[in-house]
């Protein structure tokens, strides 16, 4: 049986993005248990290792060999044991071996290569250049420069390790990659392992890049649609570094959604059965046309820290206006719909009243709706009323509507760009309204 091996593609610049996808259920595998352990004995001992500069570091999970320094490695096994424990409380436990052995798995993480080389412990297919490379119950990564994207490519590849050893495994390439890099985005805090987090900065996540590389993209090339990224092949993630980010993208916002997350940790429960992806896409079309609106909105807005729980959108249609409406819009949340339909072509007034708090340290910043000096995002003003207009029908292959974005403030006016229901929100970075307080009530009515 040919290996099955997964790539990972990484910081830039680019050094080489590798992945090749190949069968990987052999028949003996198919009976309910998982993918047999495919490791090879080693071609010399574990003295004649060390005389050559490699050194090995055993956890239950995870039999290391490198040339690092033994301070840097021994730390390194734990964090899978950590990890599998993680692992197997999202997905589920992993189906027994057949010879009733642990699940265990070697990582060749080298600082220079050809001492590895010369140890046999290269595979023959093994590329010049890589940075990661995962194949059965092994996987092979070049040191990296940060601490933390060592870290992260170690818990990259080995979750690789852990949801390939499901037999018959079908899902997009997409998910594989993503589901790893979800795993990979980590903090080791107190000394425990915390995963699949949303970097909360860059400084901390130092190699990590994603949403950096999300955001990029989305200048250059536009967004691609949700359910297009799992449809990428393997020469995607050969050639085009940001479908790394993306497949990322793409996992984080299903698992902290809270409109997607019950779904998709379903699915994640449900790999040891063939059909889990194509059921999980199917359980996506009652409120697809929510999830495609909320999707383009993280990618066009994704800063480290991105809030998901109060950015999620409660999607109420509008009514067309027959008498002034007021809604309360909250400082502390993301779009909020007025349930005001506004008409193509007609002219609108709104009056905003009120005060609210846009952050507490060093002191409280105050705000109204024509919102403050101290600081701008995305080029307005932090706290200024914005409008949105979300249509009753998309039109096919048009860019996200609720990304035309109308400057408003404590006394506005405008003409609606096309019929659908207005949406408000008090403008803030979208890491920080967590530490908002309190609303401003807008009243609505139609231009004289």
């Amino acid at each position: 049986m040919k290996a099955t091996t997964i790539g990972s593609g990484f910081v830039i610049p680019l050094l080489c993005a590798l992945i090749a996808i190949e069968p990987i259920v052999p028949v003996a595998a198919q009976d309910g248990f998982r993918i047999p352990d495919d490791r090879p004995r080693l071609p010399i001992t574990v003295k004649q290792l060390k005389e050559g500069g490699i050194g090995v570091f055993e956890s239950k999970r995870l039999r290391l060999f490198t040339d690092l320094d033994a301070e840097v490695a021994k730390s390194l096994p734990p964090l899978i044991d950590e990890a599998y424990e993680s692992w197997e409380e999202y997905f589920g436990k992993l189906p027994p071996a057949r010879d009733e052995s642990e699940f265990q798995i070697n990582g060749f993480l080298m600082k220079d290569k050809e001492k590895f080389e010369k140890a046999g412990l290269l595979r023959d297919d093994m590329p010049d250049q890589f940075h990661g490379r995962q194949a059965g119950y092994q996987f092979w990564m070049m040191d990296q420069p940060q601490d933390y994207y060592r870290r992260h490519l170690l818990l990259h590849e080995a979750t690789h390790a852990f949801m390939l050893a499901i037999a018959r495994l079908d899902v997009p390439v997409a998910y594989l990659e993503g589901m790893a890099e979800h795993f990979g985005t980590h903090q080791v805090i107190g000394g425990k392992l915390q995963m699949r987090l949303v970097p909360s900065n860059r400084s901390d996540f130092r190699g990590h890049d994603r949403l950096f590389l999300i955001r990029r993209d989305v200048k250059q090339r536009g967004i691609p649609g949700l359910l297009d990224v799992n449809e990428w092949k393997d020469a995607n993630f050969r050639f085009f570094n940001e479908s790394y980010a993306w497949a990322w993208g793409m996992s984080v916002f299903f698992d902290q959604n809270p409109r997607t997350h019950e779904r998709f940790r379903k699915l994640a429960k449900s790999l040891t059965n063939p059909s889990a992806w194509k059921t999980f896409e199917n359980e996506l079309h009652p409120d697809l046309s929510e999830i495609f609106t909320e999707w383009n909105l993280f990618a066009a807005d994704a800063w480290e820290g991105f809030d998901f729980l109060r950015h999620a959108i409660e999607f109420h249609e509008g009514e067309a206006l027959t008498k002034p409406q007021r809604v309360e819009i909250h400082a502390d949340r993301g779009w909020q719909s007025s349930r005001v339909l506004v008409e193509k072509g007609q002219r609108y007034e709104l009056l905003a009243t009120g005060q609210f708090t846009l952050a507490e340290k060093p002191k409280p910043w105050v705000s109204e709706a024509d919102g403050v000096t101290i600081r701008y995002h995305n080029g307005r003003l932090l706290g200024q009323l914005l409008a949105t207009i979300r249509p009753e029908k998309s039109t096919e292959n048009e860019p996200e509507p609720m990304r035309d974005v109308k400057p408003l403030g404590n006394s506005s006016s405008f003409e609606a760009s096309r019929t659908g229901t207005l949406y408000l929100r008090l403008n803030d970075h979208p890491a920080e309204l967590v530490d908002n307080r309190g609303s401003v009530s807008v009243e609505i009515r139609a231009a004289k």
